[in-house]
């Protein structure tokens, strides 16, 4: 199985054309799209949704993942295996949340299929398509290309316990207008979010129509809802504050 994520949106050809090239080499391969709606260029918010997507697919699953505002740079195209997965995308973050342990990287900025000539614009077509049917069918990343340390580079912000409180920051928000945090699930009295208490709720429904609450997500981290509404329009802040 080869799982795609990406930034490409569905209105291009651009997912497309990166399935075709992977059904060339592989074509009774199964491609699952975990999404190709993240916003452009928002690596935090791709790295945030591989993390909490990639547990459940079967092992030795590869993740072509391409949300590259650095394409055609110096960056480097890798591929990695870590656990029972391989992951393959630029060194840019998108990885930083899955590689809690040291994983084994290669470099594949040569490797012995990419496409010619290759785009400076499009390593998603040239590059990792072809990586990811390769090694989905060799089981291995080793000939794609010499070893490479893998480097973090995402700043992620934690957070902070004082006290009874937890300081923490909203990460992005979900087609819902749901705000996602960086704060994982524990028990809490309430929040406070721009001098606001809110209230929280264990589902959406529980809070009344077009009332804020926080809930803890799917993801397993909190989040502000607006049942039936969008927190996105309800308030524009970075940080709030948990009462335990």
């Amino acid at each position: 199985m080869i799982a795609l994520l990406t930034d490409f949106g569905t209105d291009d050809p651009y997912v497309g054309i990166v399935k075709s090239v992977i059904y060339s080499v592989e074509k009774d391969v199964e491609i699952v799209d975990i999404t190709h709606n993240i916003e452009p260029f928002n690596i935090l918010k791709g790295a945030f949704y591989l993390v909490s997507s990639y547990k459940y697919f079967p092992r030795e699953t590869v993740f072509m993942c391409v949300v590259d505002p650095g394409v055609g740079s110096s960056r480097l195209p890798i591929a990695c295996k870590y656990k029972d997965y391989f992951f393959v995308g630029p060194m840019n973050g998108i990885f930083d949340m899955v590689f809690e342990e040291k994983p084994y990287c290669v470099d594949i900025s040569n490797h012995p299929y990419i496409l010619k000539p290759t785009s400076n614009t499009f390593h998603g077509r040239d590059i990792f398509a072809p990586a990811s049917a390769w090694i989905h069918k060799l089981k291995s990343i080793d000939f794609l290309g010499p070893k490479v340390n893998y480097q973090h580079s995402l700043d992620i912000p934690k957070p902070v316990l004082k006290d009874n409180t937890i300081e923490g920051s909203i990460l992005f928000y979900d087609r819902f207008g749901n705000a996602i945090t960086n704060v994982g699930c524990t028990k809490i009295k309430y929040a406070i979010i721009e001098d606001k208490k809110i209230e929280y709720f264990e589902y959406f429904s529980q809070a009344p129509k077009n009332t804020p609450g926080i809930t803890c997500g799917s993801f397993g981290y909190f989040e502000f809802f607006i049942n039936q509404g969008s927190f996105k329009e309800f308030s524009h802040a970075k940080s709030f504050k948990l009462i335990l």
